[in-house]
C-alpha cells in the first residue's frame, strides 16, 4: 500500500454511501446547485494542493463520517482532520483532481459521483479511483456530511 492509497480510500468510501442515499436526493438527475455542490470539491482539491487540511476539514458538517475503505468509518470534525493529518501529508500527496461528476439532488442534500485522480508531490498521478459525497446545506453552505472513496489499484492477493 502507498502512502497515497488513505486519499484514493477516502474518496472510495463516499461512493457507497451516496450510492445508497441518492435514490432519496434524486429527484431530478441534477441538482439545481450543481455549480456550487461540484465547488465543494474543488475547494478540497485547492486547498489539498495548498497542504491546507485545516481548511479542507471545514468543508465538513461537525458530525461528517469518513468511510473509507478497509477501514472503520472516522467521526466528526476533529477526528476527520487529524485523519488528514495522518494519511495526507503535503509530502507525499500533492493534490487531486476530481472529474466527470454527477450530481443528484435538490432542497438542503445532494450527492456528488466524480472520477479522482491523487496527484503525487511532483504533480504526476500516483492513484486513481472514485469519490461520492453526500452534502447537506447549513447555514447556506454546502458541506460534506458523508464521504467515501475507491481505488482502482489491483487488489493485491495475500498468500
Amino acid at each position: 500500500m502507498t502512502k497515497t492509497k488513505p486519499v484514493s480510500y477516502l474518496v472510495g468510501a463516499s461512493i457507497a454511501v451516496a450510492l445508497q442515499c441518492a435514490p432519496a436526493f434524486a429527484t431530478s438527475v441534477y441538482s439545481s446547485d450543481e455549480a456550487a455542490v461540484k465547488a465543494v470539491t474543488e475547494r478540497f482539491a485547492a486547498d489539498l494542493a495548498r497542504g491546507d487540511l485545516k481548511a479542507i476539514s471545514l468543508l465538513y458538517t461537525d458530525d461528517a463520517k469518513l468511510l473509507p475503505p478497509n477501514e472503520e468509518a472516522i467521526s466528526g470534525r476533529p477526528a476527520i482532520l487529524a485523519y488528514f493529518e495522518k494519511t495526507l501529508q503535503p509530502a507525499l500527496v500533492g493534490g487531486a483532481r476530481f472529474s466527470h461528476y454527477e450530481i443528484y439532488g435538490d432542497g438542503d442534500g445532494a450527492t456528488s459521483i466524480s472520477e479522482l485522480e491523487v496527484l503525487d508531490g511532483k504533480g504526476r498521478v500516483a492513484e486513481r479511483g472514485r469519490q461520492t459525497i453526500v452534502l447537506l446545506r447549513q447555514g447556506g453552505e454546502w458541506k460534506i456530511h458523508r464521504d467515501m472513496w475507491s481505488d482502482d489499484s489491483p487488489a493485491h492477493a495475500s498468500h
